[in-house]
């Protein structure tokens, strides 16, 4: 058997690259999950503030639970299609395609939206901490045509936005690297923040967090949309999954990124906030929901509190690569399964997608310049990205269901079918709650419930044009083909074992 059918041995692309290379571990993968404390340094100030430290840590806490359970869902899912690029969009549209064929192309520009417009307010935020850190007298300014003026922060991040294209399009080995690094870091910053405040003189007192925020007071529907906006802070671990046809044994290395990945960032969103709050307050946090990360390292670090904002600096770093992959991906991988444009469906020389990442660094520049505070945007893909979660565990029921003899290197008990369904249930709960709902935290209105709508409903455009006048086809809007690209391409020694994915 060669190579290219088993998704055990390391793969290189061919000479038209239709194959990706497959160079990675779990370790990478759980390196590009470590984006997901950028969700954390964003959000804590605003959350704790409005709804109090406890009721926070577990809304973040019940959000990773079920992160690491569904996680274990895209795990049997990605060992079903191992040569597979996208993550859980290609999921989502491989269990729904039967039923109503444009929801795979709903969830994977969804799942796109969510992952790659991040960039674009990450960018800035990593620029804001670099100016303050080292250039807090700058007066660097870019006057456009267009009246919106470009300060040192967003020249900086259009920067990184083209780094992180760079780090990515130049093979993914190399942003691997990049990210061990910047991880290790990362870690070592995030160490310094929880263990610091103990060392201190009496800084850390657990009375400081309370149930009841420093804010208004609120009721359940607040709880849950504030769950909704900060899900994609809590669920991003499955990004280990779009990495999936780049690993060098895709089963196992998946199923344990996706799993240790899940268990680590669990841990991470209860030790944080408990000891940030603790040791700062909750009124200090709601004043400064920014910069407070730089107020706990100076009662840590006192005059040395710089080196404190570098951890963070890398945390960005890490989420904005992340992202740049995650989002070319799925572009590429709903593309190759003729979801959009065709032209998205193209690897470059090193075996990743260039054309979809090139694609993914020109839009958020773009996003960056014409709109300068893309807030809005990046909420109204929130609705985006838990649409494709919500659908891509729907899809594991569905899977089931509709095609049990697929084979299943791990195959989850029976028991995981009603886990799926409450999850799936939960989310749709949320969902339904949350665009209801957006203005009962301030952060967004029918706007951005309407922008996110319009996003999805694009997504529904360029599947019909894709299946209507590039592939000129009869259009089917359910697609009853029952043989994966897996099977047809004879990978039968990968998926011949069934394995219990906690020996793995």
């Amino acid at each position: 058997m060669s190579s290219a059918e088993n998704p055990g041995t390391p793969q290189h692309h061919s000479a038209h690259g239709e194959s990706m290379v497959r160079a990675l571990t779990w370790r990478d993968g759980f390196v590009f999950a470590l984006n997901m404390p950028i969700g954390l340094f964003l959000t804590l100030g605003y959350t704790v503030g409005a709804i109090g430290g406890w009721t926070a840590i577990a809304i973040w806490g019940v959000a990773c639970a079920l992160a690491l359970l569904q996680n274990n869902l895209f795990a049997e899912m990605a060992a079903m299609f191992p040569n597979r690029s996208g993550g859980i969009s290609v999921y989502a549209y491989e269990g729904w395609k039967r039923h109503f064929a444009p929801l795979g192309a709903i969830a994977a520009f969804g799942y796109w939206m969510g992952w790659s417009l991040s960039l674009s307010v990450e960018g800035v935020v990593l620029g804001t901490l670099i100016e303050q850190a080292f250039f807090p007298d700058s007066h660097i300014a870019l006057q456009l045509p267009i009246g919106h003026e470009l300060g040192l922060p967003y020249l900086i991040a259009i920067g990184a936005i083209f780094t992180a294209w760079a780090l990515n399009y130049f093979g993914v080995k190399i942003a691997a690297g990049v990210a061990k690094i910047t991880g290790t870091l990362l870690v070592v910053g995030l160490l310094v923040l929880i263990i610091g405040p103990f060392l201190t003189h009496g800084d850390f007192d657990a009375s400081r967090l309370s149930w009841s925020g420093a804010s208004s007071p609120f009721g359940w529907k607040e709880i849950v949309v504030w769950f909704y906006i900060t899900a994609w802070t809590t669920y991003g671990t499955e990004v280990c999954a779009s990495f999936t046809a780049e690993y060098k044994d895709p089963v196992k290395d998946t199923s344990r990124a996706l799993r240790r990945s899940a268990a680590f960032i669990l841990g991470l969103y209860i030790l944080v906030p408990y000891v940030v709050v603790g040791a700062l307050g909750e009124a200090t946090i709601w004043l400064n929901p920014v910069n407070y990360i730089g107020l706990a390292f100076d009662r840590i670090l006192g005059d040395y509190s710089w080196l404190g904002q570098l951890p963070v600096m890398a945390a960005f770093v890490i989420a904005m690569m992340t992202a740049t992959a995650d989002g070319g991906r799925s572009l590429y991988g709903i593309s190759r399964t003729g979801g959009t444009v065709r032209q998205l469906g193209v690897l470059n020389r090193y075996g990743v997608p260039g054309r979809a990442l090139t694609t993914d660094m020109l839009i958020n520049i773009t996003v960056l310049i014409v709109l300068g505070e893309p807030i809005a945007i990046l909420l109204a893909s929130n609705l985006g990205y838990l649409t494709a979660v919500t659908l891509a565990v729907g899809a594991f029921v569905l899977l089931r269901r509709d095609q049990p003899h697929l084979p299943r290197p791990i195959r989850l008990g029976r028991h995981w079918i009603p886990i799926a369904c409450i999850l799936f249930a939960i989310n749709v709960f949320a969902i339904v709650i949350g665009i209801s709902n957006p203005s009962l935290t301030g952060y967004g209105g029918l706007t951005e419930t309407v922008a996110g709508i319009g996003i999805l409903l694009f997504a529904c455009v360029l599947w019909y044009y894709r299946q209507r006048f590039q592939d000129r086809q009869r259009i089917e809007w359910r697609v009853t083909d029952e043989s994966p690209p897996s099977a047809k391409r004879g990978l039968t020694t990968a998926t011949s074992e069934v394995v219990d994915p906690e020996r793995i």
